[in-house]
């Protein structure tokens, strides 16, 4: 569940409803940040679908990104958005990975994202659904930066 407490100078974190509402149809890529076992975070670039308070990402099993939320779920990511209220959201949360869930959130991405979902790409993504792992990211908090 998502803090929405103001307290004094502290931006409070963004309810659901306008989490949702801002990214409701985004097709933009979340910069995802995780601890490696030699203590500097990893940044990675994903594509992300925000539902029912979970950020949904994929991953492949022999990435380092797979093996850093394995031992570490706690995370931080940006998401840029482009003529929206804000600039971009910010947040941190904790990941959990599901290799049986990959199926389901490939075929959400290349929905969201390509605009042939039976193209090579999405075809290419499709032989590799076996080793594909759902990422669902439970956000800590979630704050708007650089509003208009």
């Amino acid at each position: 569940m998502l803090n929405s407490n103001t307290t004094s100078g502290r931006v409070r974190s963004l309810a659901e409803s306008e989490i949702t509402a801002l990214l409701h149809d985004l097709a933009s890529p979340m910069r995802l940040a995780s601890h490696s076992p030699n203590g500097f975070p990893l940044i990675s670039t994903l594509w992300c679908i925000y539902e029912e308070e979970i950020f949904w990402c994929i991953t492949q099993e022999r990435t380092l990104l797979r093996r850093n939320l394995a031992a570490n779920p706690r995370c931080g990511f940006e998401i840029g958005l482009d003529s929206q209220r804000f600039k971009l959201l910010r947040g941190q949360g904790l990941a959990k990975l599901d290799l049986a869930d990959g199926e389901r959130v490939t075929e959400r991405m290349i929905n969201r994202y390509l605009g042939d979902p039976n193209g090579s790409i999405a075809v290419t993504m499709r032989t590799r659904i076996s080793t594909e792992y759902a990422i669902a990211i439970r956000p800590r908090w979630v704050r708007g930066q650089g509003g208009q």
